[in-house]
């Protein structure tokens, strides 16, 4: 900072007195000086900043600056109000939960079956946790054998003690009367398991015409169809054998063939078939009959025990060679029969497992 008073010697020229103050007067102003110079010197050459507050000095320009670090401004937030903006503020809460303000100043917590801890204080007046506990039972915790239990109207467990026993029965068996149920794995003595099982009717379905009242319990089958006024049915033959003759209620009738039949008049063995080149004989008729008009085959395949079959030939265009599996006129195997001209013919029969030839006119066999 300037300093006022300043006392200015003056200097002339080298070696001349003009324009010069004397050494006295400039020995005076000298001294007025350094006094002047003393007196306005300030007394502090360092400086330091407390909490808030930092200083920077600079040597060459002789400046100190002192910079606040601290708080430089208070802003009201939501539900908080202040005095000022400078010097002693206040800062004072106008609302609660979300902005909204309350009533209660103090919680606590009592209960007459519960423990109940708070701070050492009591009730809660700002801030803190209240604690609730079940309270504990003296010589409840451990293993029980047969336990008695007294338990309170809150579901706790106040009293147990262990019993010596629990009953007398030492097995436990299961046993059936009638039939339809199997049981097994009794008796149990210790632990185990029984198993019963069903073994009768297990579920009833209706079929056609039946109606069933329940799925179980007692079970009334009905027929849905209305009866007619038949009571009895017969059958009688005077060429075949009849029994089980007449079904008064639900049964079968049994119809044979006699062992011996007696036929009086014609015998007639329905049933042909025009027999073609490269065919297979049928076995569902009793004659195969053919025409040819070249040289033709057709074959036989093994028929069934007492089946007759008869073959003839109507039209010679060319010879007709039938080969038969199971021919009884060779050892094994099949065989061959020829028919070269009209009316060639023969009759086979199937006797233990081989046709066999029973009449013939004209064929050659082979």
């Amino acid at each position: 900072m300037a300093i006022s008073g300043i006392q200015v010697i003056q200097v002339g020229l080298p070696n001349e007195s003009a324009g010069s103050d004397s050494l006295y007067s400039a020995f005076n102003k000298t001294v007025t000086n350094f006094n002047t110079l003393f007196a306005n010197a300030s007394p502090y050459n360092i400086f330091n900043g407390d909490t808030g507050i930092s200083t920077t000095a600079n040597s060459t320009t002789g400046v100190v600056t002192i910079t606040n670090s601290g708080v430089v401004n208070i802003l009201a937030g939501t539900g908080i109000s202040i005095s000022g903006s400078n010097g002693n503020v206040t800062i004072s809460s106008n609302g609660g939960g979300n902005g909204s303000g309350g009533t209660v100043t103090s919680v606590g917590v009592d209960s007459s079956t519960l423990t109940v801890n708070t701070t050492s204080s009591g009730n809660i007046v700002s801030s803190g946790n209240i604690i609730v506990n079940l309270p504990s039972f003296a010589n409840l915790a451990g293993t029980y054998t047969y336990p008695t239990v007294t338990i309170d109207q809150y579901g706790r467990v106040t009293t147990i003690a262990n019993a010596s026993s629990v009953g007398t029965v030492s097995s436990v068996n299961l046993t059936t009367s009638g039939v339809g149920i199997q049981v097994s794995g009794g008796p149990v003595t210790t632990s185990g398991n029984i198993n019963i099982i069903n073994t009768g009717v297990t579920r009833l379905s209706a079929g056609s015409g039946i109606n069933l009242s329940g799925s179980n319990g007692n079970i009334t089958v009905s027929a849905t169809v209305t009866g007619g006024t038949v009571t009895s049915v017969g059958v009688s033959s005077s060429s075949l054998t009849v029994t089980n003759s007449p079904v008064t209620s639900t049964g079968t009738v049994n119809v044979e063939i006699p062992a011996n039949v007696a036929i009086t008049g014609r015998l007639s063995l329905s049933g042909s078939e025009n027999l073609a080149s490269g065919s297979a004989a049928s076995l569902t008729v009793t004659a195969s009959y053919f025409t040819t008009t070249t040289p033709s085959t057709a074959t036989l395949a093994a028929g069934t025990t007492g089946q007759i079959k008869t073959f003839m030939m109507v039209v010679d265009g060319g010879d007709m060679v039938i080969t038969v599996t199971n021919a009884g006129w060779k050892s094994s195997g099949t065989g061959t029969i020829t028919f070269g001209d009209i009316g060639d013919g023969c009759t086979l029969q199937y006797i233990n497992s081989k046709w066999f030839c029973i009449g013939q006119n004209g064929v050659a066999f082979a």
